[in-house]
């Protein structure tokens, strides 16, 4: 175990693990995208101006219930904030073996890519997203099967609470986008569920699912995002599982340079991976 105790409280260049390729049938309209931009605190209102109807977990932009099936009190976003969920993790650097870190990492059952230290699932495809303007790589993808998970690491402020900050903004922008979005009760807390409108490349229009989880740490705010058919089970077991567990393992190395919260971590490409050209067709935009 590499675990020590701790104290609680879009050219995309695509990357293929040589022994984790999957096959070349998917194609590039069922591609999962991400469109967020990074956490941004600026021109942002107080947060203690923002409307109390987003208070509880199921709540639209309206504010509105969903109907309770169980006639359980769901806990507000308060109660769910005030928790720690990384006991499972993800991890920051300091709360691991870095000896057993840098061994895994030779080994190859972890994947170094600077500001996060991935595990490295069985039959998984990865790939970094790369911003066109920027050339900056923005977001490691794991993909597996018909599903995928999206992650990307943050600066955050030493009190933490920027996830408390944007998520009303993104519930608000998918509304506004033609869409729908939910916060609920989740593995690490607060989740936004959403349902985006799309266009594939063929000019189909349709909707994207997806969940977001949180996870905030010193100095950090980890971001995963899960797409395709695990998108569309509500509960942690199924194709969820294992996205889970290998959202659990990351380890954020967040470095001791001063940057402002909402800035992106940057990442690197690991040592034992290669670029591959996109496929006929692909014009790497998402």
């Amino acid at each position: 175990m590499i675990f020590r105790s701790r104290r609680r409280r879009n050219e995309s260049t695509e990357l293929v693990e040589d022994d984790a390729a999957l096959d070349d049938g998917t194609a590039a309209a069922d591609e999962p995208t991400s469109d967020d931009p990074a956490p941004d605190r600026a021109d942002r209102p107080d947060p203690s101006e923002r409307s109390e109807a987003s208070g509880t977990p199921g709540t639209g932009a309206n504010g509105a219930q969903p109907a309770s099936t169980t006639g359980s009190v769901a806990p507000t976003l308060t109660e769910l904030d005030a928790q720690d969920w990384r006991d499972l993790g993800p991890y920051d650097i300091s709360d691991i073996d870095i000896d057993a870190l840098e061994t895994e990492v030779e080994q190859q059952s972890r994947i170094d890519l600077g500001s996060i230290v991935l595990g490295a699932p069985e039959n998984t495809e990865l790939r970094l997203q790369v911003d066109e303007a920027s050339q900056q790589v923005v977001s490691a993808m794991m993909i597996r099967g018909d599903s995928a998970l999206e992650v990307g690491a943050f600066a955050a402020p030493r009190s933490g609470g920027l996830w408390a900050e944007i998520r009303d903004e993104l519930v608000q922008a998918a509304h506004e986008a033609g869409g729908s979005a939910d916060l609920v009760p989740g593995p690490f807390g607060v989740e936004l569920r959403r349902l985006l409108p799309v266009r594939s490349p063929d000019g189909q229009d349709g909707y994207q699912p997806s969940r977001m989880w949180v996870a905030e740490g010193p100095r950090w705010m980890l971001r995963g995002i899960i797409y395709g058919q695990a998108a569309l089970n509500d509960g942690t077991d199924g194709p969820v599982a294992d996205f889970l567990e290998a959202f659990r393992t990351i380890v954020v190395r967040r470095g001791d340079e001063a940057m402002a919260p909402g800035d992106l971590l940057p990442l690197s490409l690991p040592e034992n991976a290669s670029p591959v050209a996109p496929a006929a067709g692909e014009s790497g935009e998402t």
